[in-house]
């Protein structure tokens, strides 16, 4: 090969290597572009998630988990005083056995009898009223509320989170706490539910999750409930019985204008009591 051959074989490795990395430089441009452009989609996405407020469904199923493990839910911030330690509602006195812890059962036993009309009679710190359980659409369900009352199981409790952005107070919890378990569950029973929904005055069942009810069960008081037939309806109660559970509703809560999530936003400031619960046939 001649010197200028050789110097125009040269010149064109040069011109190939050059060009192989200018291709290169524009490979691992487009890679980061497309990088960045994810890191931002994923950053905006994440921006709005934590953005946005939280639907009325969120907060339902939030209270339900933590009704698993924290609290709708419902106690472990600094900011919420023990519910022994609030002034008791309606001028009420603090009824006997408050605040000790409720036992628990391996199952409930079978005490309604079928064909049977059950009625409970349940007196609070603001009142007394009755409620007509639904034993034909949630037999199981009738029939554990049943055996728990007839327990003494719900005397002494209290009426520990006031959801007012869903129009629920709830209870049943034996630690008034809603990470308590009774130590068994129970099967959804949602034909109430999904036939008349969650009108004032309708008792249902907490959960935190499908087939998880247990002890802990809700008023509604207000229009305010709609979502979806997720809890089992299982009572409802008179014109009287939605006065007292209206009158329980309004009561304020420790931080009115806490975040979503604070305990303190549902805790009522005056706390209403479960004197007792009365099973009539």
């Amino acid at each position: 090969m001649s010197g200028k051959q050789a110097k125009r074989e040269l010149r064109r490795q040069r011109d190939a290597a050059r060009e192989q990395a200018r291709r290169k430089h524009r490979q691992q441009t487009l890679f980061t572009g497309i990088v960045i452009l994810i890191i931002v989609a994923i950053g905006g996405v994440i921006i709005y998630l934590s953005a946005r407020p939280t639907t009325p469904e969120e907060l339902a199923a939030g209270a339900s988990e933590a009704a698993a493990s924290e609290g709708a839910s419902e106690g472990a911030s600094e900011s919420v005083v023990p519910v022994t330690e609030r002034p008791v509602a309606c001028g009420g006195q603090l009824p006997r056995g408050a605040g000790k812890q409720k036992p628990t059962f391996e199952e409930p036993e079978q005490v309604t009898r079928k064909g049977t009309n059950y009625r409970a009679v349940i007196t609070t710190s603001c009142g007394r009223f009755t409620v007509d359980l639904l034993e034909r659409q949630a037999p199981e369900t009738v029939n554990s509320f049943v055996f728990l009352a007839q327990e003494g199981f719900f005397d002494g409790l209290a009426i520990f989170r006031n959801a007012s952005t869903i129009g629920a107070l709830q209870t049943g919890a034996g630690t008034n706490e809603a990470a308590f378990d009774v130590g068994y569950t129970i099967p959804d029973e949602l034909r109430a539910a999904k036939d008349d929904g969650y009108t004032p005055g309708t008792l249902a069942m907490a959960n935190a999750g499908p087939d998880t009810g247990g002890s802990q069960f809700f008023f509604v008081y207000n229009d305010r409930f709609k979502l979806p037939p997720q809890y089992a309806v299982f009572g409802r109660t008179d014109a009287e019985g939605r006065r007292i559970l209206s009158r329980i509703g309004r009561i304020p809560t420790l931080a009115p204008d806490a975040q979503p999530g604070d305990p303190a936003g549902e805790a009522p400031a005056r706390v209403a009591w479960i004197e007792s619960v009365e099973i009539i046939d």
